[in-house]
């Protein structure tokens, strides 16, 4: 009974296991998915920064109004498309965070089916020791007998 006991919880162990190992695999996935937002974001803020510096130099040497409203309202499309980057980093960075949550209970479990298989483990080999203690000392007792 005990043997399946430890049996089964090596089993429930195995799946925690496999539960922790896809949990790591949602988590890398989900940095993964972080770290291109950010570069990302890095990316069209050099790319508004060089059309910022693009815009001085033009304006420096004179523009015209239509010209002006066309280098405006790009520029605000380009802080607009930053901001949507960022709301969109923030959405990543709460996504990991719940993700690492999510890996850590599994270890948790995981770790909970250790225990417990030590455990079952531990009073296994105690009951064993009893037991074998137990026949030596009838051995003893039976082998005293016989020679008185």
């Amino acid at each position: 009974m005990a043997k399946q006991s430890t049996q089964t919880l090596a089993l429930l162990n195995q799946l925690a296991a496999d539960e922790v190992e896809t949990a790591m695999q949602i988590l890398a996935h989900a940095m993964q998915q972080l770290e291109q937002a950010e570069q990302q974001r890095t990316m069209l803020e050099q790319y508004q920064q060089e059309y910022q510096q693009q815009w001085q130099l033009a304006a420096q040497k004179g523009l015209k109004a239509d010209l002006y409203r066309n280098f405006q309202a790009f520029f605000s499309q380009l802080e607009l498309a930053v901001r949507s980057q960022n709301a969109q980093i923030e959405q990543c960075q709460a996504n990991v965070q719940h993700k690492r949550q999510l890996l850590q209970e599994k270890q948790r479990k995981q770790k909970s089916f250790e225990v417990l298989i030590t455990r079952a483990k531990t009073l296994h080999a105690k009951a064993e020791n009893k037991r074998d203690q137990k026949m030596m000392d009838e051995f003893a007792s039976r082998a005293k007998r016989s020679r008185l």
